[in-house]
């Protein structure tokens, strides 16, 4: 009786194509699934290409190896075999993209799930701390932050190890406080049928916010994009500019000590995106840390929370994605993925 011959299981690939997709950039590079380390690390802008395939495909030409897995981090709800980035006109059908790609593996997932992935993995010098104490160990942290839009999400501890929890919080209604931030509002809502916290916590929502707050002022100035009122803001020079910084800090704070709450992040709240390394001394002077305690009775449970500043900006979520897969392809599973 013929026996049938043992065959050799897949061997799992040591690199990997990573990328995160936002609403303005496509960042790409290849990871060691190992160490972690990033390779040939380029951003792109997304408006010059039409579609997702388009920008990876171009990318990897230019890569010596052809990775047969990737995981790829986008801005939008990862949800069903067809996905759309919430930002961006860019959509996709997850078996389309990786056959397209000639790949044996493809990893989706929300670009701030990847975020979550990489925060075990940071060192101290990725990180400057606004206020707090020391993390509680094995805690849920939460990772959230501003760019072209929002994003939040989670990491639980388990016992198989951290689990990141995707989310859409970014898109939570705005709440307001006072009489000048309710004549903001007024402003900022024309023409929408809601404002989410996205809406003014965000580059678009920084460069409205400094807008509408001149328009207030009766001193209408031309349309700038996020990095030039940050600068203005920063010179001391625009008082508009300033004040548009200090309410996005403000913003920003009373947001993350919502997610706090949320998650019960007692492990670390961490703020990630482009814009946020930019401002750091604007976030470190105060505003911001008494926005994210100021919330009453529970001001005593957000105090020693620790709030983290990510340096590094957007390699932490290609880090983050290839720690997702290397984590995935451990699992029984993996070569479903």
């Amino acid at each position: 009786m013929a026996t049938e011959a043992l065959r050799d299981p897949p061997r799992k690939p040591s690199t990997a194509l990573v990328a995160d997709i936002g609403g303005t950039n496509a960042r790409l590079a290849i990871a060691d699934l190992d160490t972690l380390e990033l390779a040939n690390p380029v951003s792109l802008r997304r408006e010059g290409f039409p579609s997702l395939e388009a920008v990876a495909e171009s990318y990897l030409r230019g890569v010596a190896e052809r990775p047969s897995a990737a995981a790829i981090a986008v801005a939008g709800p990862v949800v069903g075999e067809t996905i759309k980035l919430t930002n961006s006109p860019w959509s996709f059908r997850r078996e389309v993209l990786r056959t397209a790609l000639g790949l044996e593996q493809l990893l989706i997932l929300n670009d701030f799930e990847a975020l979550a992935h990489a925060l075990p993995h940071l060192a101290a010098s990725d990180l400057q701390q606004i206020g707090g104490g020391a993390p509680v160990e094995h805690a849920p942290k939460v990772v959230l932050g501003p760019g072209t839009g929002l994003g939040v999400a989670g990491l639980v501890w388990s016992p198989s190890g951290w689990v990141a929890v995707a989310s859409e919080g970014g898109h939570a209604s705005l709440p307001v406080k006072d009489a000048r931030e309710f004549a903001m509002l007024e402003r900022l809502i024309k023409g929408r049928e809601r404002l989410s916290v996205e809406g003014v916590v965000s580059g678009p929502g920084l460069a409205e916010t400094y807008r509408v707050l001149a328009e207030m002022a009766g001193q209408p100035v031309a349309a700038v994009q996020a990095p030039e009122v940050v600068q203005r803001g920063l010179s001391g020079h625009d008082a508009f500019a300033q004040e548009a910084l200090e309410r996005f800090a403000v913003w920003l704070g009373r947001f993350a000590g919502d997610a706090a709450l949320f998650f019960g992040a007692r492990g670390g709240v961490y703020i990630g995106g482009g814009i946020a390394p930019k401002m750091v001394d604007v976030l470190s002077v105060g505003a911001f840390r008494q926005a994210f305690e100021a919330k009453g009775r529970m001001a005593p449970y957000l105090g020693p929370i620790p709030v983290y500043v990510i340096l590094i900006g957007t390699k932490a979520a290609l880090k983050g994605a290839a720690a997702a897969l290397a984590g995935r392809m451990r699992e029984p599973s993996a070569d479903s993925c």
